[in-house]
């Protein structure tokens, strides 16, 4: 009896054995195949680490003294050429700006603050080639708010463009245009700007206007003009591509609602907001077409840059005559009161009170390019004196200078419902301060 139950405890352990050599053939078997594969190594390892920069303090709008740096690795060695995103908050969530990473696997970022004041964060992303966020991280700042003097309006930089034109509401809503690929507005006295989302940025857009009564005309490259009546919450089509909108480019809509765009040597005319535009049948020669306005009889006026002559229209650009023959003028504006400005290549700015029959010298700038005159919410007389910068006069008093502008890029300005001046210059920035 024993040797019968030793040999069939013989026989259970062996049994025993084979079943145990069995389970743990497949054990390890399986774990071995849920060891990550080469192919999706670059994924799972890639990691973005925040190396200097986070916590820093600065004046809303302006630029960090130090860049955030960051790094990209893959199994700690560090990754060149690896695409970051970065995304702050505020008003900059809506600017994704890329970039790659240098042989030590970093990035510098020269973070702009938002427009709020208080805690902002800035988001860096690991982006693999399809597209997929692998991996973050967050820097920190606080903005702090302005004090006195000239400052950068938060959100405004639009890396390879410059403004081009700005535009008021009478709610005191501003809004800009880069001649790029979208339009931005602010709600703070040009402390801070937005984009227009209802636009996004798909559309090269040149140059926006607002109306007396507050309808906003954006001219769009290729896809003609954008026209809102709702302060640019939603927008339609009104006429898809009426003329050459690429290229220089100056505008007005005139206080009866005509719509004038000089482009290039063609002055464009609209007499029922955009709809239907109609091209003069005068030649103005070879000469730029800029300056256009309107007096309070419906004459319109603009000059021809190179040949520096003012030309004048009774029937709405059907034919032109020329005022001032033996005079040298580089640009005309009238404002709402009829008051009638010139500046001349001879003697600087010219302003008259009876229609444009006879002028007064109102500044001695002789042998400057004066333009982009206006008189702004303020009641005061502004221009842009090129490669010099922004002008006001005041009242009789002489020309005060309010900035730089060392670019011969025109300087485009506008006067907000509290008084800050808002002006473009030769750096990238909007500039603002109160006056």
């Amino acid at each position: 009896m024993f040797s019968k139950l030793g040999k069939n405890l013989t026989v259970m352990n062996k049994n025993l054995i084979t079943s145990l050599l069995l389970l743990c053939t497949l054990y390890f078997s399986c774990s071995k195949s849920k060891q990550p594969g080469p192919q999706d190594a670059g994924t799972n390892t890639i990691k973005i680490t925040l190396v200097s920069g986070s916590g820093q303090t600065d004046t809303v709008g302006q630029t960090l003294l130090s860049p955030i740096v960051i790094k990209v690795t893959q199994n700690g060695a560090p990754v060149s050429g690896y695409t970051v995103q970065f995304t702050g908050s505020g008003c900059n969530s809506d600017r994704v700006d890329l970039a790659s990473s240098k042989s030590d696997g970093t990035i510098s970022y020269n973070w702009s603050l938002a427009g709020d004041i208080g805690p902002q964060t800035l988001k860096a992303y690991a982006i693999n080639s399809q597209n997929i966020k692998v991996d973050s991280v967050t820097a920190m700042g606080t903005g702090v708010a302005p004090g006195s003097g000239r400052h950068y309006s938060a959100c405004s930089v639009q890396l390879g463009y410059m403004p081009t034109s700005f535009c008021k509401l009478s709610t005191g809503r501003l809004f800009v245009s880069y001649g790029g690929l979208e339009l931005r507005y602010s709600d703070d006295n040009g402390a801070s700007w937005n984009l227009v989302a209802s636009l996004g940025k798909t559309h090269n857009l040149q140059f926006v206007l607002s109306s007396p009564t507050d309808e906003l005309f954006a001219f769009s490259v290729g896809d003609g003009i954008f026209y809102s009546s709702d302060a640019g919450a939603t927008w339609t089509i009104i006429n898809a591509n009426p003329f050459n909108i690429q290229g220089p480019f100056s505008a007005v809509c005139t206080p009866s609602g005509k719509l004038l765009v000089a482009d290039g040597e063609t002055i464009n005319i609209s007499l029922d907001k955009g709809k239907t535009w109609a091209a003069p049948a005068a030649s103005f020669g070879d000469t730029q077409i800029g300056s256009p306005t309107e007096d309070k009889n419906g004459s319109l006026y603009v000059v021809g840059e190179e040949t520096q002559t003012i030309f004048k229209s009774t029937d709405n650009g059907v034919t032109w005559t020329i005022p001032h023959p033996t005079e040298r003028d580089f640009a005309i504006y009238v404002d709402n009161n009829n008051t009638f400005y010139r500046s001349t290549t001879g003697g600087g700015i010219y302003i008259s009170k009876d229609n444009g029959v006879t002028y007064t010298q109102l500044v001695n700038a002789p042998n400057e390019l004066i333009e982009n005159m206006s008189v702004q919410s303020d009641g005061n007389f502004y221009y842009d004196l090129l490669v010099k910068g922004l002008y006001v006069v005041k009242g009789t008093n002489q020309a005060q200078h309010l900035d730089d502008n060392e670019s011969s890029v025109p300087t485009v300005y506008i006067l907000s419902k509290n008084n800050n001046i808002v002006y473009s210059s030769f750096t990238p920035y909007i500039n603002y301060y109160p006056l």
